[in-house]
């Protein structure tokens, strides 16, 4: 004799709650397939702009291209700056010769006290016809082979002690347009080797500027497509 065994039907209460298992497994699978879908929507065009940028960077920038000069040509440069190549030109802050070079300077440069008040006792002024001053002093106080040997002393000083370290970090970069190389750093350490660290250092935002002539930052740009022969 078969027994015939029938399922019986769940009770209704308990047949909600299935149906309801059933619904939220249903829409928590909905809203996290939903949330992937959106997850790649957003982040697949992103990572191909940035690509796209990347690229249009690349291709934007154009290399720079550099002049090179050797050493005697940046001191031409510089005289030409400084004093339009006299040796016997001074002016009213006591820089004189070629170079313009400080009392600071000389005496680290070997002149003693003594022969750098007799430089100043020689100074000479002149008036243009408007009445501008014009300083002049003896060049046998600071003969023109000392000048010469001087700027030599000077730019090898720079280089090599009191902005051997900017020298390093930013040659190659660019500040406020600027591209920064050696030789724009060494016509601007004219000014002051302080203010060129200051402007470095800075990211250009503190640019010291005399009453008269080229900031740092002036300074920096007459250079910034000239590079020395190393």
């Amino acid at each position: 004799m078969h027994v015939i065994k029938k399922h019986l039907p769940l009770p209704r209460s308990k047949n909600k709650v299935a149906q309801m298992r059933t619904l939220l497994n249903i829409k928590t699978l909905q809203v996290v397939t939903s949330i992937l879908f959106l997850s790649l929507l957003l982040c697949f065009p992103l990572s191909i702009d940035e690509k796209q940028f990347e690229m249009s960077n690349i291709e934007d920038v154009e290399p720079i291209e550099l002049d090179y000069i050797n050493y005697q040509d940046l001191y031409k440069k510089i005289a030409s700056i400084e004093s339009k190549h006299n040796y016997d030109i001074a002016n009213k802050m006591r820089m004189v010769g070629k170079y313009q070079a400080s009392r600071a300077a000389l005496l680290e440069f070997g002149y003693t006290e003594e022969q750098v008040q007799n430089i100043y006792d020689s100074f000479d002024t002149t008036y243009t016809e408007k009445g501008h001053a014009r300083y002049h002093f003896n060049v046998e106080t600071f003969p023109p082979e000392d000048q010469e040997r001087f700027i030599r002393w000077y730019m090898h000083r720079m280089e090599t002690v009191y902005l051997k370290d900017v020298i390093e970090k930013y040659v190659g970069k660019t500040i406020n347009d600027i591209y920064i190389t050696r030789a724009g750093i060494l016509n601007a350490s004219m000014l002051g080797f302080n203010h060129v660290v200051r402007f470095l250092e800075s990211n250009g935002k503190i640019n010291y500027t005399p009453r008269k002539g080229y900031s740092i930052q002036g300074r920096l740009a007459l250079f910034e497509r000239t590079e020395i022969l190393s």
